[in-house]
């Protein structure tokens, strides 16, 4: 008992004394008052940091833990880390030195009264235990195990009077803390061979508490960078670049060692960030988006027993800004926001989508971080990061479709009145050639290419592809539709042109508009099917405007397509024919076939063969039908060089 009680207060005099030193060295840097710094250091001589000893009085004790309190609360983190150092200097040599002690005893065979005291009481009380020859009984509180147990206790109740001071400090500081304290823990450990299950705790503790509040200081900075956000470009430092690199390379974990500066003149400075070979423009908040997952992911490798907490804490950062930035840029928050934009533009929806490509090129490195933290059985938490990337999916999809829906707008309420001041018949008689289209399809070309103008610098090529496949077929099926309710508007006076000029005039301007958008940079070309919508709606035949092909020009032709709507036969009285070859589903026409001569044009369709003299007659078996017109347009010529 005594050599036991000799150890313990050695241990609290040192631990006292020694946060007493600092805390009156922390109450002169900081220029304390005279009165507080004697109150810090007017600790009474018996007395327990954790309040373990029972024998002192209470006006003691409470004094001493009131002192304590003050003493470590006043300290600066720097400070409190010194002390702590010093701490477990002192504490650590004194338990070695009881381990010795221990030792030595146990090789010579020496006992404490205590300890055979206790033995004996076991064996009176009925324990079929017996002695094995060593004195010391591990389940007799030895001096080293008290020692051992009074140092990790006191250590923690230093650590949970700073409790909410360590929820406030940096990452960094929160990692040399965690750092120093558990090499600390497992020196104590090794030494006493029993754990210190109450300072891991404690230590487990802050821990989490630290990223409790910086997730919710993370959410609320992420929020009111949102609210604040102008969706305006900004540039990327080559620190944060830094970072993308090694999240992408594997080595995320790696990064926390690196410190982003801010105002550092000698960083360079680059207008997009580079993700796996791909160029992103990014705004501010999704840069600080970038910078609290990279955080998190170094708080899940640093601290793993709390990885699974870490991974909802990235859930929830991903979908904050998802559903922040849908609500302010395609809800047109941000009209109201703090950032009080006059109006949602091209630009800023073109920006959006390049904020939420870089996330989604990132988020598979940034589940392979988190997977690397979590024991396996943990993994399936995981699954939250597939569905957020799903819901980043359906986001750009919506912003794809809304560069559309702008110009769905525009085409169907700026575009569409102009309409009914359009005559083809008229149009069509213009020959100075000074408007190439009407005012509605010539709107139509300007508004597209300035959306072109301003997606094409901002928008990944594959994006632009995309957005202009999608807004030509939404043209190529409107512009027919729009032409056709307007001629059955009675309050418009628009209608379908009447004359063949007209007609091909109407025609001829829709398919320059088709040529002019497919001729845009990096756009897919589009079959534009609004020509034939319209040619059938007008009952168009362009048979008359189609060269004639003499027959004697193609008897070298052996297989092949060409178009006999309106084929010139001169036959000098020599024996020409011809084998016209027709898919059976295609009715044979000779409605323009010209013969100067008495010689017949076998026409074959599918299965029936058809011979037509020159006045229009079918040769049939025998059989004569007149006007049979075959149309032989889409027909294949098979010229086997024979008469």
């Amino acid at each position: 008992d005594i050599y036991r009680e000799k150890l313990c207060d050695t241990i609290r005099v040192t631990i006292k004394t020694t946060v007493s030193e600092c805390a009156a060295d922390a109450a002169k840097d900081s220029s304390l008052t005279p009165n507080a710094s004697a109150t810090i250091v007017s600790i009474p001589e018996k007395g327990t940091v954790d309040g373990a000893n029972e024998g002192n009085d209470n006006t003691g004790a409470g004094t001493s833990k009131s002192s304590i309190i003050e003493g470590v609360t006043f300290m600066s983190f720097d400070q409190f880390m010194e002390c702590l150092d010093m701490i477990y200097d002192h504490v650590l040599s004194l338990l070695k030195s009881a381990a010795g002690v221990n030792k030595f005893c146990l090789e010579e065979g020496i006992s404490f009264k205590d300890e055979d005291a206790l033995d004996k009481r076991s064996v009176d009380d009925g324990s079929n235990s017996r002695g094995n020859g060593n004195v010391s009984s591990s389940s007799s509180p030895s001096a080293l195990s008290a020692g051992a147990d009074l140092s990790h206790r006191s250590v923690s109740e230093l650590l949970r009077l700073r409790k909410d001071t360590h929820s406030l400090i940096t990452f960094e500081e929160m990692r040399r803390l965690w750092d120093s304290c558990l090499a600390f823990t497992l020196q104590l450990e090794r030494i006493s061979g029993q754990k210190a299950y109450v300072l891991r705790s404690t230590l487990l503790a802050q821990a989490k508490a630290f990223v409790e509040r910086k997730h919710e200081a993370n959410m609320s900075s992420l929020a009111a960078a949102l609210d604040t956000e102008r969706w305006m470009q900004c540039d990327v430092s080559a620190e944060r670049q830094t970072v993308l690199d090694r999240l992408c390379s594997g080595r995320a974990v790696l990064s926390t060692q690196t410190t982003i500066t801010y105002g550092d003149e000698q960083s360079e400075k680059q207008p997009v960030a580079t993700v796996e070979g791909k160029r992103y423009r990014v705004v501010w908040s999704c840069l600080l988006l970038i910078e609290m997952i990279m955080s998190n992911v170094a708080c899940a490798a640093h601290f793993q027993t709390l990885a699974t907490n870490v991974v909802g804490k990235v859930s929830e950062l991903l979908r904050l800004f998802n559903s922040r930035a849908t609500q302010l840029v395609l809800g047109a928050g941000a009209i109201h926001s703090s950032a009080r934009l006059k109006s949602i533009n091209a630009k800023h929806l073109a920006l959006v989508t390049q904020c939420v490509g870089v996330v989604q090129s990132i988020l598979l490195h940034i589940r392979a971080a988190l997977m690397a933290q979590l024991p396996s059985k943990q993994q399936p938490l995981l699954a939250d990061l597939d569905k957020i990337k799903k819901e980043y999916a359906e986001h750009h999809d919506k912003v794809l479709e809304k560069f559309v829906s702008i110009i769905g707008g525009i085409v169907e309420h700026s575009l569409t009145p102009r309409i009914g001041m359009t005559n083809f018949d008229e149009r069509c008689k213009l020959k100075d050639g000074s408007e190439v289209c009407c005012p509605f399809l010539d709107g139509i070309i300007t508004n597209t290419k300035k959306m072109h103008q301003v997606l094409f610098s901002l928008l990944p090529q594959e994006d632009l592809m995309d957005v202009f496949s999608r807004i030509f077929a939404h043209l190529d099926s409107k512009v027919p539709k729009i032409f056709v309710a307007l001629e059955s508007d009675e309050n418009v006076s628009f209608s379908f042109p009447e004359t063949i000029e007209g007609k091909q005039q109407m025609i001829s301007e829709v398919e320059t508009m088709a040529n002019t958008l497919n001729a845009l940079p990096d756009v897919r070309p589009w079959d534009f099917g609004a020509m034939k919508f319209l040619s059938r709606r007008l009952e168009m035949n362009f048979a008359e405007d189609e060269p004639q092909t003499n027959i004697n020009d193609i008897e070298s032709v052996t297989s092949g397509e060409i178009n006999l709507n309106h084929v010139s036969i001169d036959n000098d009285d020599s024996v020409q024919s011809i084998t016209v070859v027709v898919d059976g589903d295609i009715p044979v026409s000779t409605e323009h076939v010209e013969d100067d001569a008495d010689d017949n044009v076998d026409a074959t369709g599918g299965d029936t063969q058809v011979g037509c003299n020159s006045n229009g007659e079918n040769v049939d078996e025998g059989t004569k039908e007149p006007n049979v017109e075959p149309d032989l347009n889409h027909v294949r010529i098979d010229n086997d060089d024979s008469v």
